[in-house]
């Protein structure tokens, strides 16, 4: 986004760590470190259309530019007037008024369709859309050693990849735990030892871990992942959750493998998307165990959650027992 600066941006993508990293950079950008506040205005989904091209027509006072940022804005919920209000507003953005649509927590992608993706269409062709996806392990991997070395402190490729197991792939979070760790390391060597007993394990990684002791008939290291989750208080509903998408990724994967389609396939008839990896993965779990009794499981998994969610109930005890009749059924194969 050096160079040139357009009239109007639209920032968007997974990677959220980077789409504000890059609205705010773009800000000073246009407006430069020291600006009158009267040359910004920050609005958010909860102003009307009107607010939004009113606040782009204004001129900058004793400055080249002026600066309209829109956070997060419901763009798939307007009206077709306000859409079209929206899209002449944005066809006549002035580069003196620069505006920038930015969605730093709302989802938005450039391949779905909608009212967004009109949008997105008409400021690609008067000014910039710019998508930021999730990295690639490798750059991933890149930038947590960049941001160690940056305060002063080593951290290896295998430790970077210890991390984002542990933690995984958000941008927010792994930057916040390197910075934790760097902290405690004092400019020296970030430690195994270190990330293990500093860095929180995430639901999702847990929850894999617990899954991998039900295909290894691992009852006490099955429970004593299911017990670590309530010790850190995770709800039983995202804790289900994440199990039930566990043993669908194993449902989807050995149906696709013994239909003779490829997990490559798979992924995109199920809009995996840059997620294929899980069914590879999946595929290799799901190898000893039959279609059918991948189906008992998914059905014990969808009776818990029908009695999570429609009575009261001790919860604890309900997923316990739904870890016991997994490790039967799975073990029957």
């Amino acid at each position: 986004m050096a160079g040139k600066i357009d009239p109007v941006y639209l920032l968007w993508g997974e990677e959220k760590y980077l789409v504000r990293r890059y609205t705010d950079r773009l800000i000073r950008q246009v407006l430069g470190k020291n600006f009158y506040e009267f040359n910004f205005n920050e609005l958010d989904g909860r102003s009307p259309v009107e607010e939004i091209v009113t606040a782009s027509m204004l001129l900058p006072v004793a400055a080249e530019r002026r600066c309209v940022v829109v956070k997060d804005y419901p763009v798939d919920s307007l009206s077709e007037s306000d859409l079209k209000s929206l899209t002449v507003c944005c066809e006549e953005a002035d580069p003196s008024a620069v505006l920038i649509f930015t969605m730093p927590t709302q989802e938005g992608t450039a391949s779905k369709a909608g009212k967004l993706k009109k949008l997105a269409d008409v400021i690609e062709k008067h000014g910039s859309v710019v998508e930021f996806s999730r990295m690639k392990p490798q750059d991933l991997n890149r930038q947590l050693v960049a941001w160690a070395s940056a305060e002063g402190c080593q951290l290896s490729s295998a430790n970077a990849g210890l991390l984002i197991t542990l933690c995984g792939d958000d941008l927010t979070l792994l930057h916040n735990e390197v910075n934790k760790l760097c902290a405690y390391a004092g400019h020296e060597t970030i430690t195994g030892e270190m990330i293990r007993s500093m860095s929180p394990k995430n639901t999702e990684v847990k929850v894999y871990a617990l899954s991998d002791c039900i295909a290894a008939n691992d009852y006490s290291g099955a429970f004593q992942h299911l017990h670590d989750l309530f010790e850190q208080n995770e709800k039983p509903e995202v804790i289900l959750s994440v199990l039930s998408s566990v043993f669908i990724d194993w449902y989807r994967a050995k149906v696709a493998s013994e239909s003779g389609k490829t997990m490559e396939e798979a992924a995109e008839d199920f809009h995996y998307g840059r997620r294929s990896f899980v069914l590879k993965n999946a595929r290799s779990r799901a190898a000893a165990y039959s279609v059918g009794t991948l189906r008992e499981i998914l059905d014990v998994i969808l009776e818990t959650d029908i009695r999570l969610k429609s009575k009261p109930t001790d919860r604890r005890l309900l997923l316990e027992t739904l870890l016991g009749k997994l490790m039967i059924t799975a073990k029957s194969r």
